[in-house]
């Protein structure tokens, strides 16, 4: 789900890409996985948000208010690390949900350079939640994401192919992205081996 900000070079245009997405996760979840997961005294919320492989560090806001910050890449001339903001509400012992609310790039280097690319990142609108939920011996979760974007006018691609190639792409690694997050956020199980026990395994 978080690699899916694309840098695009977009002027104002009527004709608008949007891409919706909705998909299902799920996972046996021992009975030691639902005790932590329901005691509100455990890091859940803040393990949810580092399950996403594409988050490289995570930082504590306070108020259910947590930062991932995206593994940096390099655009030319240009080193960007993107920052992202999520909410996350405990609506029952069993069931968190996480919203993406606030998202920016910080960028390093030349700051025309910056600034252009800084532009393009903040072209495309996206949402994204996600509820975990442990239920029936299982973890599951619902994901739900919808990004948006205009396409000037001059741009000589029929905009069914625009939209249905980023439909597919999109879909195909939410899915992922989904099935990857359930498998991580289960590794806190205080059943589960270490890492190093899977390894001599």
């Amino acid at each position: 789900m978080l690699r899916l900000l694309p840098l695009l070079t977009v002027a104002h245009a009527a004709r608008t890409v949007k891409w919706e997405v909705k998909t299902t996760g799920r996972a046996p979840a021992p009975a030691s996985f639902d005790k932590w997961f329901s005691d509100s005294k455990n890091p859940v919320e803040r393990c949810i948000v580092a399950a996403n492989d594409a988050i490289s560090e995570v930082n504590d806001l306070g108020g259910g208010n947590y930062e991932g910050r995206i593994s940096g890449a390099t655009f030319p001339l240009v080193k960007l690390q993107p920052v992202m903001e999520f909410s996350l509400t405990r609506s029952s012992p069993r069931s968190i949900s996480i919203s993406l609310d606030k998202q920016r790039m910080e960028t390093t280097g030349p700051r025309w350079a910056c600034r252009i690319v800084e532009a393009m990142a903040g072209i495309m609108d996206t949402t994204s939640t996600s509820v975990f939920t442990v239920e029936d011996g299982d973890l599951v979760c619902e994901a739900s994401v919808t990004a948006s974007f205009d396409v000037p006018r001059w741009v000589p691609v029929p905009l069914k192919r625009i939209q249905d190639g980023g439909q597919n792409a999109i879909q195909k690694q939410v899915e992922g992205d989904v099935g990857t997050m359930v498998s991580n956020l289960l590794k806190n199980d205080p059943s589960a081996p270490a890492p190093a026990e899977e390894e001599d395994a």
